[in-house]
């Protein structure tokens, strides 16, 4: 029953079908054969004792004769190589650097001697179909896949196999990789019967293997500078971006001395935006250092423009530093006043109830908000008690609900000081207005929490399109600095910036005006 099992595994294998000849064209036959004398060849290269012979060996490539001699740095560094040990196997014991290199090699020889036996007989082969050699290929596969991993692992305290061969090591393991590679794609077109697949397979793993071999021939690949790269270059170069950097910095100083009214305007401008902020900041109950908010943007763009180490680089973002500087106080002061609205419209409708109980209970308006003052917490106690400090120090009361209209961003807040002020002109029932605007503000906020659910994917896809290229740009900055700043400092570069900078803040409108809602 075994037998009967194998004989149909191996049937499947080769499709049911006889041996056929002429797998290969001639071409590729040549290819292989010519491969499988060169890593024998490359086997005895590394072998301690030598014959004569192997140095200059004479054979037929390709219908050619051609004669290989031996590359002369093998004499110097395969004795080493056989003495330097990188390997200990509990079974084999010490393992030298040359037999670890002979391995893969030799089962490349036995890959390819297997491979011929597809030949037909005429070519010196038997005229085997590939789907009989199936269990060979794969045990070849195995065998060879363990010797790379050999070949990756083994080393000694100064030496890794990657600067073995005279340096060749590294290049060769990459082509050892591609042949494993290969093998893997034999297997698969065995699979499906696909024969030539497996042809082309087993021919690009012999020019491959002649790849490799060649590799012996060709001087060792070393780094070398670009022309004219020198580290004295690179000072001198170093030196004058320096010394250009410092004539800019005194050319500014020279013209900022010999400017003086132009240069006050602007000082007392800048006082002038900087008391005006503060103040709006302090009107919020924040307190910040307006001057950092102003300095720090610019300080910021200015040390990216120094590392860039080119001139016209450092100017343009010098200047856009500057321009996102003198923005960043008026942004974060709006940014702070929507959220402390916001905050302040989640406790409006606690403070709305505690000013309808007060009234019931006989307390008039002003006594209510000193009742809200001091028993909820900050933001909108801290407004609603300096409402009544503006009303104690001789500020009318309806005067005092103004400023803090002006001074919070809330709609809510706004109807509340409205019907205060009319109640306290015209009359009214307070406790009811107070009572309608707390169901509004119910409404409102699932109104607006059902609105910010429909149009959430507006908004991310609008952020997405804003975000996205800046973070493709750095990541090309990552990994090509160079090539990055010679193409944006250059006048094509900057206008490619500048276009990008419009054609993505149009697309930003453009995707979150989708998710406006129209009423």
């Amino acid at each position: 029953m075994r037998k009967l099992a194998a004989l149909m595994l191996i049937a499947a294998l080769s499709g049911g079908k006889p041996a056929e000849a002429g797998v290969f064209s001639g071409e590729q036959m040549g290819e292989i054969s010519c491969a499988a004398v060169k890593m024998q060849l490359f086997y005895y290269y590394l072998a301690p004792e030598k014959d004569e012979k192997v140095r200059s060996y004479e054979t037929k490539c390709r219908g050619s004769a051609v004669t290989f001699k031996m590359p002369q740095w093998i004499d110097s560094k395969v004795p080493e190589m056989v003495q330097r040990k990188v390997w200990r196997d509990p079974e084999e014991g010490e393992i030298s650097e040359a037999a670890v290199w002979q391995v893969p090699v030799s089962i490349l020889y036995e890959y390819l001697e297997l491979s011929r036996k597809t030949f037909p007989p005429e070519a010196g082969g038997a005229n085997i179909s590939p789907g009989l050699l199936v269990k060979e290929y794969a045990d070849i596969r195995i065998r060879f896949q363990m010797s790379l991993d050999r070949l990756y692992r083994a080393r000694t305290k100064d030496v890794v196999m990657g600067d073995s061969m005279d340096g060749r090591g590294r290049s060769m393991m990459a082509v050892l990789n591609l042949l494993l590679k290969e093998m893997e794609s034999i297997a698969d077109a065995i699979s499906s019967n696909d024969s030539p697949r497996y042809a082309e397979a087993v021919t690009a793993s012999a020019v491959l293997s002649q790849d490799a071999f060649r590799m012996l021939f060709n001087p060792a690949r070393a780094y070398q500078p670009a022309p004219g790269e020198s580290a004295l270059s690179r000072v001198l170069n170093l030196a004058l971006t320096i010394f250009g950097m410092m004539l800019i910095f005194m050319a500014v100083r020279i013209f900022v001395a010999t400017s003086d009214t132009k240069n006050n305007a602007m000082m007392g401008e800048y006082a002038a935006k900087v008391e005006k902020y503060s103040e709006a900041f302090s009107r919020q109950f924040i307190n910040v250092n307006v001057r950092y908010l102003m300095l720090v943007p610019a300080a910021v763009f200015s040390l990216m423009g120094l590392l860039t180490m080119n001139v016209i680089a450092w100017a343009v973002l010098s200047a856009l530093g500057l321009a996102v500087g003198m923005r960043v106080p008026e942004f974060t002061l709006t940014f702070m006043k929507e959220m402390r609205g916001k905050k302040i419209d989640m406790q409006l409708m606690d403070g709305l109830i505690l000013l309808s109980n007060c009234l019931r209970s006989g307390l008039d308006i002003v006594q209510g908000f000193e009742m809200v003052s001091k028993d909820l917490l900050p933001p909108i106690s801290d407004e609603f008690a300096l409402v009544i400090k503006n009303y104690q120090l001789g500020m009318t009361f309806e005067k005092a609900l103004g400023v803090m209209e002006d001074r919070v961003t809330s709609k809510m807040l706004s109807y509340m000081i409205r019907a205060i002020v009319l109640q306290r002109q015209m009359g009214g029932n307070l406790t009811k207005v107070f009572e309608r605007i707390v169901v509004d503000i119910r409404e409102e906020s699932k109104l607006e929490e059902k609105t910010k659910a429909m149009t959430a994917q507006q908004k991310i896809q609008s952020i997405v399109v804003g975000i996205m290229p800046w973070i493709m740009v750095s990541v090309m900055f990552m990994f090509q600095p160079e090539t990055m700043i010679k193409f944006y400092t250059s006048p094509i570069g900057m206008g490619t910036a500048i276009f990008c900078v419009i054609w993505v803040a149009i697309g930003m409108k453009v995707v979150a005006s989708l998710g406006n809602i129209k009423v």
